[in-house]
């Protein structure tokens, strides 16, 4: 979309579905999504704030090179998400399923992940300044030495240590 960035503010969307949509530059403060379906979505240096994502599906979106500050994100599902080159500042992120999503180049700042399901995710040159990760799946992630600084479970560990030990590029033996 040419033109002036669409700039939305105090907006409640309960079950809408948003589809196909290309935006540069779009600011979206003060929003609640509840129970939407968001689909092939694509933003471009977009900035949101203070926004709260509830039991809603997130697919086939890319959201590039932009900020989300003080968000939350609850019970949501993602299904090829890309946030490639964004920064996530002061957002949780709480029972979600996020399997695939694209974190690469992603700074995290005071970031929060309990009980989501990240597996097969990319972290790949991903910048931690802030990241704690509970109660998580981390099966076949990518970038998992990027999380260097991130606090974890102990429990969640084993999970994340093939990922480790494959960056590292530790080999083993099964005898």
């Amino acid at each position: 979309m040419d033109g002036d960035p669409i700039e939305l503010d105090h907006v409640t969307w309960t079950g809408e579905r948003i589809l196909g949509v290309e935006l540069d530059r779009a600011q979206l403060t003060d929003a609640q999504l509840v129970g939407c379906d968001l689909s092939g979505i694509v933003l471009t240096s977009y900035a949101a704030r203070r926004v709260i994502v509830t039991d809603t599906r997130i697919r086939d979106c890319v959201w590039s090179g932009g900020i989300i500050q003080d968000g939350a994100f609850t019970g949501s599902r993602t299904e090829r998400w890309s946030l490639r080159f964004s920064t996530l500042q002061r957002v949780t992120v709480t029972d979600c399923s996020l399997v695939g999503a694209d974190f690469y180049g992603v700074t995290f700042d005071k970031v929060v992940f309990e009980r989501c399901d990240l597996s097969g995710a990319h972290f790949d040159n991903a910048t931690v300044k802030d990241l704690t990760m509970r109660s998580c799946t981390f099966l076949g992630v990518t970038g998992a030495l990027s999380l260097k600084g991130a606090v974890l479970d102990l429990d969640d560990l084993a999970a994340l240590a093939p990922s480790l030990a494959r960056e590292a590029g530790l080999r083993f033996t099964v005898d």
